[in-house]
């Protein structure tokens, strides 16, 4: 069938705007595979270690756990360095420290550790927390790999796949898949699916390609819905029932917000294949693509301040004897009350200092007076230790209108906020730091150090 080699990869082509409806093969050669988890999500996801992951032993929260943590690991007691590297690399409850992070990972990785030795991996693969080193990154690997245990043997081959072309080895990259896989790697599975599907390190086979996506498509796998969708495209032969599996899987995994899904499925609507022809409907599931596709990214640039309040706190009473109140123990030194009252000045539907109706010109000026005031007021209330309050400041600060832009201290509020257990800061720290230069996280994580309420 005409253009169903022209499989492309994730990123490439995922996303873009359509005008002109595509003919019968190019639309199929514009559906997209999601090859594996690429490299710079991956360092997505390692700026998103702050983020609690479910089921990691050991990461106890609360000051005297980590205290006692603290002292088992100067004691050189290896499990406990690594458990305490995981904390500080975190920064929910410590605050975020990659250098000290590396330091204990280390001591524990030159004890056996392989958590630990993994995550240096991770760490000089991606440059965070030291100096980016393709050659140490893999060092780290091979010696995590060495224990035999799932994820480092993923996070190997992983790299031998999609590393630079002087280490890449994409057959032992599909060994090393098949050894997870194994030992139940549900990603692996999927990534080694990929390579059968494009006879990468291995002979391609379809048939192989298929039953690796079946088990993890049926419970509920993303990128293997899509693949496996894609399996059925390639096999379709003009049958209309194909294109309807296809069709079905590729909406599974839309409804879990792969953006490559939502692009695959708007192909399909935009040709009428599986599906009702609907070229106003694929135009949507174009753009909800490409906005999925900036993903996590575009969170930090996408969330406004004042977006921001504590969960289970009332808001504030606006009556005049509720502001009144407010502003009372706002100037008596009250941070929440500071944080309150700077917060209504940040919301659009709030004017504390009426425009006059002499004069309804002098509008944009007073709203921007009002929102340096409550910035003033965000920023006390933040020195006082206000979560919500560190959190909208540095909002502020990414926005750039208000205060001056300074990505630096934006990234050193939200640490401070996630030491502090606010829940929406480790999101966003993960999203301004994956786009700001290492530098300024350091420098961020530095000050954060020295920073007293």
């Amino acid at each position: 069938m005409p253009g169903l080699n022209s499989v492309q990869g994730a990123g490439q082509d995922a996303g873009r705007g359509r005008t002109a409806s595509p003919r019968f093969g190019l639309a199929l050669a514009l559906l997209v595979l999601v090859l594996h988890t690429p490299l710079a999500q991956a360092q997505q996801d390692q700026m998103q270690q702050g983020l609690p992951r479910s089921g990691e032993p050991g990461l106890e929260e609360g000051a005297t756990a980590l205290e006692t943590l603290r002292a088992q690991a100067t004691a050189g007691q290896a499990e406990a360095q690594y458990l305490l590297g995981r904390h500080l690399q975190r920064g929910l409850g410590p605050l975020q420290d990659y250098a000290a992070a590396v330091r204990w990972f280390r001591l524990a990785a030159d004890q056996g550790v392989v958590g630990a030795q993994s995550q240096l991996g991770q760490i000089y693969l991606h440059g965070l927390g030291e100096t980016r080193d393709i050659d140490l990154a893999l060092h780290w690997l091979e010696l995590a790999a060495s224990s035999g245990t799932a994820e480092p043997l993923y996070q190997l081959a992983n790299l031998l796949e999609q590393g630079p072309e002087r280490i890449a080895d994409p057959t032992r990259a599909a060994q090393l898949y098949q050894k997870s896989a194994d030992l139940g790697h549900v990603d692996a599975a999927v990534s080694l699916g990929v390579l059968y599907q494009n006879g990468i390190g291995v002979a391609q086979d379809l048939q192989r390609a298929r039953q690796l996506y079946e088990a993890p498509a049926a419970a509920g796998h993303a990128r293997a819905l899509n693949n496996l969708g894609l399996i059925y495209v390639r096999g379709a032969g003009g049958r209309q029932e194909d294109y309807l599996r296809a069709a079905q899987l590729f909406q599974a995994a839309a409804d879990q917000g792969l953006a490559v899904a939502l692009n695959n499925l708007g192909t399909l609507y935009e040709n009428g294949f599986g599906v009702a022809l609907d070229e106003a409907r694929a135009e949507a599931l174009y753009r909800q693509a490409a906005n999925l596709g900036r993903g996590a990214a575009a969170l930090i640039r996408t969330t406004r301040p004042g977006s921001v309040y504590p969960e289970g706190v009332g808001f504030p009473d606006v009556s005049a004897a509720g502001l009144a109140a407010l502003q009372d123990r706002a100037q008596a030194g009250d941070a929440a009350a500071r944080f309150q009252l700077g917060w209504l000045m940040l919301q659009p539907e709030t004017r504390l200092a009426p425009q006059s109706a002499a004069n309804p010109q002098a509008a944009p000026g007073q709203e921007f007076r009002q929102h340096q005031q409550a910035a003033a007021l965000l920023q006390a209330a933040a020195g006082a230790g206000h979560p919500e309050a560190m959190v909208n400041l540095a909002l502020l600060y990414v926005e750039g209108r208000v205060l001056p832009q300074d990505h630096m201290l934006a990234y050193m509020w939200l640490m401070l906020a996630m030491a502090l257990g606010q829940p929406q800061a480790p999101a966003l720290a993960a999203s301004l730091g994956a786009q700001i230069p290492a530098a300024q996280i350091l420098e961020a994580q530095q000050r954060a150090q020295s920073w007293q309420p």
